[in-house]
């Protein structure tokens, strides 16, 4: 599966990362050259040094292919924004957006696009750590 990924921060290098090590065709864009150095020189994927909402990088990156298109930044401008271009501009099939700021979920969600709430996962998990000892064995 081709995955386009946007944002190579901890989320974005982790899945990148992982994706590759399961045979996925990955590449990933970054404005920042630092960031893509977590990637480490065994990352069999592709780097793009660019702006992630700027189209000809966009196609430089493969987009007009991406099975799946990832917007892991931490700035939900950005995400929406790539998403929307992923969707609505190059058909992306399978749009994931990461929601940075939990207020705004409801701006990706009226927009059709499926959401990763870190902050609500991480809180749900917490809580049932607490209420469920059981949780603390897995």
């Amino acid at each position: 599966m081709y995955i386009l990924i946007i944002g190579c921060g901890r989320l974005g290098s982790s899945l990148a990362k992982d994706l590759v090590s399961q045979g996925h065709d990955i590449s990933i864009i970054d404005k920042n050259a630092t960031n893509l150095d977590r990637l480490g020189s065994g990352f069999n994927g592709r780097r793009v040094k660019g702006i992630e909402i700027d189209q000809d990088l966009l196609l430089e990156a493969g987009i007009d292919k991406a099975d799946v298109f990832l917007a892991m930044t931490p700035d939900d401008n950005i995400n929406i924004m790539a998403s929307q271009i992923a969707k609505n501009i190059f058909g992306v099939k399978r749009v994931i957006a990461r929601v940075f700021e939990p207020s705004k979920e409801h701006i990706y969600i009226k927009l059709g696009i499926e959401t990763v709430n870190i902050t609500e996962i991480a809180a749900k998990m917490v809580k049932s750590r607490i209420t469920d000892p059981i949780m603390e064995v897995i």
